[in-house]
């Protein structure tokens, strides 16, 4: 795990010192020893955004300094970020700062900062036990909630109270599962699924296909919220940089059963 750690360090010196250039999403996922999917799974994990907003913020956080620092052209600082035309640097930094570039130099104090990413101590090393399982076609019946990666661990733990309060004799779910909207490495909109082998009593409910595939399964000794963020995250972390095996674009699932939980992540 040091190693992921040194080349996410890496990383983060790189794009640093590059922000004034086209940054290459490949070329830095190649820096940090992993693929793009994982990279993009992984690093809002660390930062707590997306990759790409992580760019953009430190972009305009540097810009907002040139702005007062330097005599540069609004024109010459919206190229020299990356921006296509002034306009839609415009957009951006009024967005970010709350006030147009013109206005920079004038309300010096009004200007946001977003820091350089300082990598936080490595988890603490778990025993991923894991085996590799093949499923075929099934299908569930349950309810969604749409969420995004923000929100999930408080929408997740607020669903099942929810139906629970609302549907008390359901019982436990037997499944808990995350659809992307826009495949899994989008971070913008989740549909987090509570779900049953059998067709709940309830109004509502809806039928969610899980396609055969291979997966990985690890056993959680927990059913509970917070020890399930702990391993999924713990597994995205720390597993994940350094497994030999490539990630499905379908959604991870965790199984209910027996007072564990299995957490399943399909893989080509």
């Amino acid at each position: 795990m040091a190693t992921f750690y040194s080349r996410l360090a890496v990383l983060l010196d790189y794009i640093e010192n590059h922000l004034d250039t086209k940054l290459n999403f490949d070329q830095l996922a190649r820096l940090a020893g992993v693929n793009l999917s994982t990279l993009q799974r992984v690093f809002p994990l660390f930062a707590g955004i997306t990759l790409g907003d992580y760019i953009r913020k430190r972009r305009l956080t540097l810009a907002g300094r040139d702005l007062i620092q330097t005599d540069y052209r609004i024109a010459d600082l919206a190229a020299q970020y990356g921006y296509c035309s002034t306009e839609s640097f415009s957009r951006a930094f009024r967005k970010f700062h709350g006030i147009n570039p013109s206005q920079a130099r004038l309300s010096p104090h009004i200007l946001q900062c977003y820091p350089r990413l300082s990598l936080p101590e490595p988890i603490s090393p778990c025993n991923h036990s894991y085996e590799i399982v093949e499923l075929p076609d099934f299908e569930l019946y349950g309810f969604g909630v749409e969420t995004n990666f923000d929100h999930i661990k408080v929408d997740a733990p607020r669903t099942y109270l929810e139906l629970e309060r609302k549907y008390p004799t359901l019982g436990h779910p037997d499944y808990g599962m995350i659809t992307y909207h826009h495949g899994r490495d989008s971070h913008e909109r989740y549909e987090y699924c509570v779900l049953w082998t059998n067709p709940p009593q309830a109004p509502e409910t809806r039928i969610y296909r899980v396609p055969n595939s291979r997966w990985i399964k690890f056993v959680i000794p927990s059913q509970e919220a917070i020890d399930i963020q702990r391993s999924s995250d713990q597994f995205y972390c720390e597993f994940l940089p350094t497994c030999p095996y490539r990630l499905k674009n379908q959604p991870e699932l965790e199984h209910y059963h027996d007072a564990v939980t299995d957490f399943l992540i399909p893989i080509i």
